[in-house]
């Protein structure tokens, strides 16, 4: 029988996370705590995907993740592979765990909070670079003159959003706003190159579609890079009424 579903929780220390980058190199931290939940805990048991948090002018963060391993398999991984100062960025004694639900009921209505990289990738003739990521409201914009774009950035990254629930199935958006934006450089291998891109929070209510299509849904996340902190559901009670 498959083990079901864990969320993850535990603590960060902010500043020994930002001494373990500089030693190695890091300057993303979205990359930096992919190698660091990869080492600490091993591929196969690190949470993905994963959401770290880090409150504006504290020391202290937190990391909320969907996994298959409990708390306990964490902590045993860690004291197996984590060298002490990775012990100190993620104590072991602060990983706590929860089962999620096994079981979703169609047409339930959840609150939702959710970072995601709102990119497509453009693929007509025109562009001299196929395949590379683009900002969906900035190639939007580019399709209009200059003054001339009808919708907003929340209206482009809604509509990003919902199309994403779509093409992966156990959910529908019934309403989403972007709580926070920011454009934000990323690296996705040591030694590799950087990429710019949207970065942004959005919050919203969903209607589950179909339960099994939804637990899948909430353990593989929305979106692209998913194993650097975008596309994990954190969900909350739904407030308003449905359509409100």
């Amino acid at each position: 029988m498959m083990q079901p579903l864990q969320m993850v929780r535990a603590e960060i220390s902010q500043r020994d996370f930002q001494r373990w980058m500089g030693m190695r190199r890091l300057q993303d931290p979205d990359h930096g705590m992919h190698c660091l939940l990869t080492e600490c805990f091993g591929r196969d048991l690190a949470p993905r995907p994963f959401r770290a948090i880090f409150p504006r002018g504290g020391s202290r963060g937190c990391l909320y993740g969907y996994g298959l391993a409990v708390a306990d398999e964490l902590r045993e991984a860690a004291g197996a592979y984590a060298d002490p100062l990775q012990c100190r960025i993620i104590p072991p004694q602060s990983i706590d765990s929860k089962p999620m639900p096994e079981q979703w009921t169609a047409g339930k209505r959840l609150g939702f909070e959710v970072r995601v990289r709102p990119i497509v990738r453009r693929t007509d003739k025109a562009d001299t670079r196929p395949g590379k990521e683009w900002d969906a409201f900035q190639l939007e914009a580019e399709q209009h003159s200059k003054g001339k774009m009808t919708r907003s950035r929340e209206e482009v990254y809604t509509d990003w959003l919902r199309k994403q629930l779509e093409s992966r199935g156990g959910a529908a958006l019934e309403s989403a706003t972007l709580a926070s934006f920011q454009r934000t450089r990323a690296v996705r291998r040591l030694r590799g190159t950087y990429s710019e891109g949207p970065d942004a929070l959005m919050r919203g209510v969903l209607e589950i579609t179909d339960g099994p299509a939804f637990a899948k849904l909430l353990a593989g996340g929305v979106g692209r890079h998913r194993a650097y902190g975008y596309g994990m559901l954190l969900l909350r009670p739904a407030s308003g009424k449905p359509g409100s």
